[in-house]
């Protein structure tokens, strides 16, 4: 036990080069804990079943023709998909088969 005639700063104050090394331990340590990859618990990543071609062909049917009422609050959500257009002829163009190929299958969603 420490006696009357020292203080609180005597006994806890290291030297200032131990305090700093520990102090910037601390901090890295808090970083490494703040910056980490934070898991969530509870969520599993399940595998998505590659649709058949008849099921991505009936979406394309029932959607291609926007006059029904059915799809009217619709019109909004793909006037503004419009931007993305770009990019989907791009990937179009890249799913196409080459003149070489006589068929090429392609990963759907």
């Amino acid at each position: 036990p420490p006696t009357q005639t020292q203080t609180h700063e005597q006994k806890t104050t290291p030297t200032l080069g131990q305090s700093m090394e520990e102090k910037s331990k601390r901090w890295a340590a808090l970083q490494n804990k703040r910056y980490a990859h934070k898991r969530r618990l509870g969520f599993v990543a399940t595998n998505k079943e590659a649709l058949p071609p008849e099921h991505v062909r009936k979406i394309l049917q029932d959607h291609g023709d926007m006059t029904s009422k059915r799809y009217s609050h619709d019109k909004r959500v793909y006037l503004g998909a419009l931007k993305y257009v770009p990019h989907a002829v791009f990937k179009l163009l890249e799913n196409m088969p080459m003149p070489w190929e006589a068929t090429r299958d392609v990963q759907v969603l």
